[in-house]
């Protein structure tokens, strides 16, 4: 019974972990796609905001920063309200 548990838990905790976990970067990468860049590779894209988050912690809070402002908006509103915190983050 404790195996049971104890395996259902960890079933659980790697489906939670798999599910929605989007880096930042890919957010903000994706928006760029489809509000800037259409033809953008969206996984270069991400990739190479990844490696600049590794190395840099202002970086990384810049991404965060362009990843919360950007979901859930429309890119007008993306546009207007994002700029600032994404265009050294994704270039917008």
């Amino acid at each position: 019974m404790k195996n049971r548990i104890v395996m259902a838990v960890a079933a659980l905790g790697l489906a939670m972990t798999l599910a929605g976990c989007k880096s930042e970067c890919r957010v903000s990468c994706e928006k760029k796609q489809e509000c800037v860049s259409s033809g953008l590779d969206v996984a270069k894209c991400t990739e190479t905001c990844e490696q600049k988050v590794k190395k840099d912690k202002d970086f990384s809070a810049q991404a965060q920063e362009c990843s919360q402002c950007v979901k859930g908006r429309t890119c007008s509103e993306t546009m207007k309200q994002c700029l600032d915190d994404c265009i050294t983050v994704v270039g917008f």
